[in-house]
């Protein structure tokens, strides 16, 4: 009986070496997989930047959205300047008839004058407001744009970040010359944005 235990012990000890054995090269394969996997993934991990005001000076669309933006301003401006020097002129009339006139015809004249102003700070916040919806729209379409290329640029070029950096960026302290991209991307924005032009 005590030979029989013996045997039995040595029989499961053996069995128990086996498994740990079995265990612990699975698990030091699994390892050797995952560090080959983040070697790999380390390996093909590339990053590139472009300089934003290089491209916003750069970029065809993008002029011509600004340009646009800049004549719209300037057509807002006109009308309140008109409003504006209709408003100063009604003044100088009245600062100039003033004595000559009627108590009534000065409180027309007053009444006149402040629904003049009021229609022009209307004015003034109504077009500055539409202004500000229409740059705010047409900036979203341009970094949409931008996106766009670049998650189609990007795989292409295996990159796994792109950032964009300014003259105000204070997040990148270093910038190596190497992974500047942003001549290749104001190159092929233009020539994308040609071709939707001939469309």
């Amino acid at each position: 009986m005590k030979n029989f235990l013996i045997v039995f012990n040595v029989v499961l000890l053996a069995a128990v070496g086996y498994l740990y054995y079995i265990h612990f090269k699975y698990v030091e394969s699994d390892v050797h997989k995952i560090i080959e996997q983040q070697n790999a993934a380390s390996n093909s991990f590339k990053i590139a930047y472009f300089d934003l005001d290089t491209l916003e000076n750069n970029y065809e669309y993008f002029k011509e959205q600004r340009n646009y933006l800049k004549a719209k301003n300037d057509e807002v401006e006109k009308k309140l300047t008109k409003i504006q020097n209709d408003y100063m002129t009604k003044v100088n009339d009245y600062n100039r008839r003033g004595p000559n006139l009627s108590q009534a015809e000065q409180t027309q004249i007053q009444e006149q004058l402040e629904k003049m102003r009021n229609d022009y700070q209307e004015q003034e916040q109504a077009l500055s407001q539409e202004l500000q919806a229409e740059t705010m729209q047409k900036m979203l379409v341009i970094k949409s744009k931008i996106q766009d290329f670049l998650k189609i640029y990007g795989k292409e070029k295996g990159y796994t970040y792109v950032f964009a950096t300014s003259g105000d960026d204070n997040l990148m302290y270093y910038k190596d010359t190497v992974r500047n991209i942003t001549t290749d991307i104001v190159r092929r924005l233009n020539e994308q944005n040609t071709a939707t032009k001939k469309k």
